[in-house]
């Protein structure tokens, strides 16, 4: 007998309207809920308005006003457990210099982002152990 799986939850920043609709068309045929926002605020605002019910974070680095690592040091606050994907259009390296933040331990998908690549991260993030995420003290 199969166990059934419970319905995973994504709350998806991005402000690029096309890439997030095409991430969550991706993410909702694979059998994922996906709640959405456009920017930093509304990010949190999601969150918090679904606190608990948010398995993973899924959000562009580049943000209009505050960028991806502040809005998951913000929810780390009232939601230390959560995961987080990062995702961009830029190299590594380059991101974590330019937003000053680790780069070791930030998991990252880079754009153009292919459906396969997707589906595989996020499944892996989602099915992992829940942990206190290492930056969620303030080590940013």
């Amino acid at each position: 007998m199969s166990r059934k799986r419970r319905k995973r939850t994504i709350l998806l920043v991005d402000d690029q309207k096309r890439d997030r609709e095409t991430i969550r068309r991706a993410l909702e045929e694979d059998g994922y809920t996906v709640l959405e926002a456009a920017d930093y605020s509304e990010g949190l605002q999601v969150h918090q308005q679904n606190l608990g019910k948010v398995d993973l974070l899924l959000t562009a680095i580049a943000l209009p006003r505050h960028n991806g690592y502040e809005l998951a040091r913000a929810v780390f606050r009232t939601d230390p457990n959560l995961k987080v994907l990062f995702v961009s259009g830029h190299a590594g390296a380059e991101v974590s210099r330019f937003y000053n933040m680790p780069a070791t331990g930030t998991h990252l998908l880079d754009k153009p982002i292919q459906t396969a690549d997707l589906l595989d991260r996020v499944g892996k993030a989602t099915r992992t152990r829940k942990r206190q995420h290492p930056y969620a003290k303030g080590a940013w």
